[in-house]
């Protein structure tokens, strides 16, 4: 028995469900199985197919009011991505060139504070203790007052670097913040390629089809129309029986 699996878009799961109630019962139980995931193994589609052009199956079909030929294998095939669990994961989105360039550069002047604030204080305390060399003090109240204004300058500059650290800090999160909403939406696109509902994506996802070049694809008795939008390398594919529209 085959592994392959396919993706189970809205339309299929709509024929399907009417399904469940009339199909053989062990047949019945893995497609109620499969309804409840994202994918469904095509030799179950098979199955289903097969039984839909029993005798068994096209009694069962009438009396639902159904249609056999939507349970031919290319019809229930129709739009679905062969092994949609495979798909990769949409990669972590990246920091911008401008975004690594500024942090370099708050990086650089975070360093040059430092030095600033190191170079106040010692500069500050030599000046109270040259200064006060006139006023006849001791030795140890002009010590205590470099002292004390190398502590004022101290307090100040870590002030002032406490705000300009607070500023970046917030800066930084508000990028992350925005990476992560740019990252939960080619999450939730990355669902839609999975579920086999890429039509139901935004628009603002899918440029406009003036911007699109089409080729039609020879796939022996299926002829299918590849749509390849510009800039984004996504593929929209129709897929239908030669001679359907002609």
């Amino acid at each position: 028995m085959s592994s392959l699996k396919i993706s189970l878009p809205p339309h299929l799961r709509e024929a399907l469900e009417p399904l469940t109630d009339v199909l053989p019962p062990e047949l019945s139980a893995i497609v109620i199985e499969a309804l409840n995931s994202t994918e469904i193994k095509y030799d179950t589609l098979a199955d289903v197919s097969r039984w839909a052009f029993t005798e068994d199956g096209e009694n069962s079909l009438k009396k639902k009011s159904l249609n056999q030929r939507d349970y031919d294998r290319v019809s229930l095939l129709a739009g679905t991505i062969t092994g949609p669990s495979k798909l990769l994961p949409p990669p972590e989105p990246k920091p911008e060139p401008w975004e690594i360039a500024q942090d370099e550069k708050n990086t650089r002047r975070a360093i040059a504070a430092l030095v600033n604030g190191l170079f106040s204080v010692v500069g500050i305390g030599a000046a109270v203790w040259w200064a006060s060399k006139t006023t006849g003090w001791t030795d140890e109240t002009r010590i205590g007052l470099s002292i004390l204004g190398g502590l004022v300058a101290a307090i100040a500059e870590g002030g002032l670097f406490a705000i300009y650290y607070n500023r970046r800090e917030q800066a930084k999160d508000y990028r992350a913040k925005r990476r992560d909403k740019e990252k939960k939406r080619l999450e939730a696109r990355h669902l839609k390629r999975l579920q086999g509902d890429i039509t139901a994506a935004p628009e603002s996802d899918i440029p406009p089809m003036s911007n699109a070049d089409s080729k039609e694809v020879d796939s022996g008795p299926i002829r299918r129309r590849v749509v390849t939008v510009d800039g984004g390398g996504d593929e929209l594919v129709a897929a239908g029986k030669r001679g359907d529209d002609e």
